[in-house]
């Protein structure tokens, strides 16, 4: 694959999480090692378009890395921008019917919604009143 488009894909895929974060990840040298070699193919493919197109070599570079990125954003799970997750919260949105804004309000009146449970749990007079009646439960027997 070396001279080839399919090796940055290769060395991207090797680099990039698709496994919905269960991938423990690469040693930072190897990692570091892996962009060498993909910025070094690269460049032998914008110095054999240098050669053909007669441009100069930061042109063909810069047309050499943006045919990469279109490449890598035709599967969004390679695109490093993007996380898995936001993917296929995309994809059941889809199947749900509901576009963004409907699914960001649905998020906020449950993220809403589960704060005052929280709030409601954990207020003093709530506890209080807990442990008013687990001592009244208790002492009863007692008192009467």
């Amino acid at each position: 694959m070396w001279g080839s488009p399919e090796l940055d894909i290769f060395i991207s895929r090797l680099i990039m999480d698709s496994r919905d974060g269960q991938r423990q990840g690469l040693p930072m040298a190897v990692g570091a090692e892996l962009l060498l070699l993909a910025q070094i193919n690269k460049i032998i493919r914008a110095i054999a378009l240098v050669s053909h197109q007669g441009m100069t070599l930061k042109e063909a570079y810069r047309i050499v890395d943006e045919g990469d990125q279109k490449r890598l954003e035709a599967d969004n799970f390679d695109n490093p921008m993007v996380s898995r997750d936001t993917v296929v919260r995309e994809k059941d949105d889809r199947r749900t019917g509901m576009d963004r804004r409907q699914a960001a309000k649905a998020k906020d009146v449950t993220a809403s919604f589960g704060q005052t449970i929280f709030n409601v749990v954990f207020s003093k007079a709530f506890i209080f009143l807990i442990v008013f009646v687990l001592t009244l439960k208790l002492a009863w027997p007692y008192l009467r």
